[in-house]
């Protein structure tokens, strides 16, 4: 922080939006440069994402707050939670800071949180009030998150409900948003569908609040407020749950009955109705305004098979195994009953759908490997043939993307590998233009080097 006493100091001081753009090589949008230049980022906020990166930690030779190989090399750390997880930067091709997405350290998942950071602290204020039971990652609804004294209450005071950063970032929200975060939370369901339809029609973090309608949609947290001993009394292996709490009607009559008698004597039985055509009319949108978010064509195409329509299915799962992993909400979403059978939902659906794209896809049948390990190394393999191709015939962009995919598609082993790895992700980021992504990739291996000595 710049020395108040010391005019001269202040005078020539470069602004910490102008060593940021510099260090990490991008432009910064007017809030993000805003966000460095006022020190918000001193303050501490009162949700879930409350503890800022100061601008002189992303300015250490190694950021302290990077988890190299396991963040994707284009992500910048913003804020914390109190959890070891972070809404991050995510530099775009264009040499921007793009998009705000939240990064879970606990399997390296990440969604977008909105547009810029405004947006995602927004969406962590208001979160709570959407419609549904909240699940995060893996833990259930009622986590300790819930229960936090930073966690707003219903009846809770504008005051109580805002905190410096949500003031911050209310100056550049919408005037509508302003209000709704500014306003008293009510428990009432019109005030939940009146923050979702709001923050939707203005576009703020709309790709994570889908996917919190799609979860309230399909009722994904029902089975999870049933006590244990319920579900142990079915004599059930544990996939088979996941894939109950996914689709309602896979569940076997036999146990149908036994459920429903649970879920009544508990005033649960509301939440045993799925609505798949709300589920599917947010998936479908966010495939359309986040191409690269794998939950999106998950749930599209799965909407789409149990309805009969097998080809507008089988398109969108194709779309979806091009997709990341990292990106797909499994836990949340109740998708990874078929992580032993492909690694990504989109995989597997294809393999026991359309068996016939097995033949079809040398990749594909990657993502089908049984042994674990061979998979992963499969997939990188797969992914690193092809950024070769790329690189010899001058793709350059083309190879910067492979090489990513090599990383990060369903991940790689073992955690030193990923300096050689970066080292060239850099290098095609140069070479394609994409100078942010070049430096913040040599800032990453720098970190990986530091810490792993790879």
């Amino acid at each position: 922080m710049t020395d108040p006493a010391n005019p001269a100091a202040q005078s020539n001081a470069k602004a910490w939006s102008d060593r940021i753009a510099d260090r990490y090589a991008c432009a910064l949008s007017p809030a993000l440069a805003d966000w460095f230049d006022s020190e918000i980022w001193a303050q501490t906020g009162i949700h879930e994402y409350c503890d800022p990166v100061s601008p002189a930690t992303l300015l250490d030779e190694t950021p302290d707050v990077i988890w190299p190989g396991l963040m994707n090399a284009n992500l910048v750390p913003l804020i914390a939670n109190m959890a070891g997880d972070w809404l991050c930067g995510r530099i775009d091709p264009d040499n921007r800071i793009g998009q705000i997405v939240q990064w879970y350290h606990g399997g390296g998942d990440w969604i977008i949180w909105g547009n810029d950071l405004p947006e995602a602290i927004a969406f962590d204020a208001l979160v709570s009030r959407l419609p549904g039971q909240r699940r995060r990652h893996a833990i259930p609804a009622d986590d300790f998150f819930a229960n936090s004294t930073a966690s707003s209450t219903a009846g809770s005071t504008a005051s109580e409900n805002t905190g410096p950063l949500v003031q911050w970032a209310s100056r550049h929200l919408p005037d509508a948003i302003q209000k709704l975060v500014n306003s008293p939370e009510s428990s009432k369901l019109d005030d939940a569908n009146r923050v979702a339809n709001q923050l939707i029609e203005h576009g703020i973090a709309e790709v994570t609040v889908r996917c919190e309608l799609v979860q309230d949609a399909l009722q994904l947290s029902t089975l999870a407020l049933l006590e244990r001993d319920v579900l142990l009394d079915l004599e059930i292996d544990p996939g088979s749950i996941a894939q109950w709490a996914f689709d309602h009607d896979t569940i076997p009559e036999r146990h149908r009955d036994a459920i429903v008698t649970a879920l009544k004597s508990r005033d649960l039985a509301d939440g045993f109705v799925q609505q798949w055509d709300v589920a599917e009319t947010h998936a479908e949108v966010v495939t359309r305004i986040a191409p690269d978010t794998a939950w999106g064509w998950d749930i599209a195409g799965y909407a789409a098979l149990r309805r009969g329509d097998r080809e507008l299915a089988k398109r969108r799962f194709l779309s979806g195994i091009d997709c990341s992993c990292f990106s797909d909400q499994s836990i949340r979403l109740e998708t990874h009953w078929t992580s032993q059978d492909a690694s990504k939902f989109s995989a597997a659906m294809l393999a026991k759908a359309f068996p016939e794209t097995l033949k079809e896809s040398e990749y594909l049948r990657c993502l089908c490997i049984p042994n674990l390990i061979e998979r992963s190394d499969s997939v990188s393999e797969h992914w690193r043939g092809l950024a070769e191709a790329a690189t010899s015939s001058g793709r350059n962009r083309d190879a910067h993307d492979h090489l990513v995919a090599a990383g990060w598609d369903i991940g790689m082993r073992p955690i030193t590998a990923f300096g050689e790895l970066i080292q060239r992700i850099g290098d095609t980021a140069d070479r394609s233009g994409q100078k942010a992504r070049a430096a913040t990739a040599r800032i990453h291996r720098a970190c990986l080097k530091d810490r792993y000595g790879a």
